[in-house]
């Protein structure tokens, strides 16, 4: 009896070494990201999440072409109840409220682009990351959250828009603006190579570029990539609630997605997922 007890205190002992081992930071900004990043923050959340949402992890999958890699893993009934000046059309209404379910993490204000300087002069960026569904991502049909939004916004209604460009997972697929990027046999199970090359411009000669995997996937030009008075950048996982009849009582469920190398750049081979030795 001894020896059993004893060989599964070892047990939990090696387990508990790997776990910790393996988890590694909950900070986002223990990730170097770069001269290019700012400061990034997490949505507030109740007290009673906080052992879910967003950990830096070695990579789990062994598979990520970097090996430290960001898990946002919100649970059933996770959501942010800020009612502050960032809440919800700015009128006090939360995400609770809402009956919607956001981790994400913000580019902070250094990277932040403004209309003022953009009417003086158009500018490119390069934003990228590999992303990581797994198999197991529930096959529910009102979960279809925003992975990446370019949330465009006015100095003195912060927030109350729709993202001015955003990517999706839609009925198990990778969509952007529309575009299909990754259909559903090929989205899970594997890391995905994501690229946005985009020309913020209030005139006639923006575009936006989506490569995936290094294949050009959507190319839309000659359109004002700048409608806003700022623009920001926003990768996690959120969902919200639309048009859908959503059955009585109903939580989005819990889910896992993985990103690894997130960077910004004014040059594509500065991203961090092309400086890969």
């Amino acid at each position: 009896m001894k020896k059993i007890f004893f060989l599964i205190l070892v047990y939990l002992l090696n387990t508990e070494f790997l776990l910790a081992k393996d988890y590694i930071s909950k900070n986002p900004n223990y990730i170097k990201r770069g001269s290019l990043w700012g400061l990034a923050n997490v949505a507030n959340y109740h007290k009673n999440s906080k052992k879910h949402n967003y950990t830096i992890v070695k990579d789990p999958t062994g598979t990520s072409p970097i090996e430290i890699v960001e898990k946002f893993a919100p649970r059933k009934g996770d959501c942010s109840d800020n009612r502050g000046k960032g809440s919800h059309f700015g009128i006090g209404i939360s995400d609770c409220d809402q009956g919607n379910l956001r981790l994400e993490i913000a580019s902070g204000k250094k990277h932040r682009l403004s209309k003022t300087k953009i009417k003086r002069k158009p500018q490119e960026r390069w934003y990228g990351y590999y992303i990581y569904v797994p198999e197991d991502f529930p096959e529910d049909i009102f979960l279809q959250p925003y992975i990446t939004q370019f949330y465009g916004y006015d100095k003195n209604s912060k927030p109350g828009y729709a993202p001015q460009i955003s990517a999706t997972i839609f009925k198990g697929r990778l969509e952007i603006v529309g575009e299909y990027i990754i259909d559903e046999k090929n989205l899970k199970g594997q890391w995905h190579k994501i690229e946005y090359h985009i020309r913020w411009s209030t005139q006639n000669d923006g575009f936006v570029k989506v490569y995936c995997n290094n294949e050009l996937k959507m190319n839309w030009d000659s359109y004002a990539t700048m409608a806003r008075d700022y623009v920001e950048v926003k990768y996690g996982t959120y969902s919200f609630r639309d048009g859908y009849p959503y059955p009585e009582n109903y939580t989005f469920p819990s889910h896992t997605i993985y990103f690894a190398g997130f960077s910004v750049s004014k040059k594509r081979e500065h991203l961090k997922i092309n400086k890969i030795k």
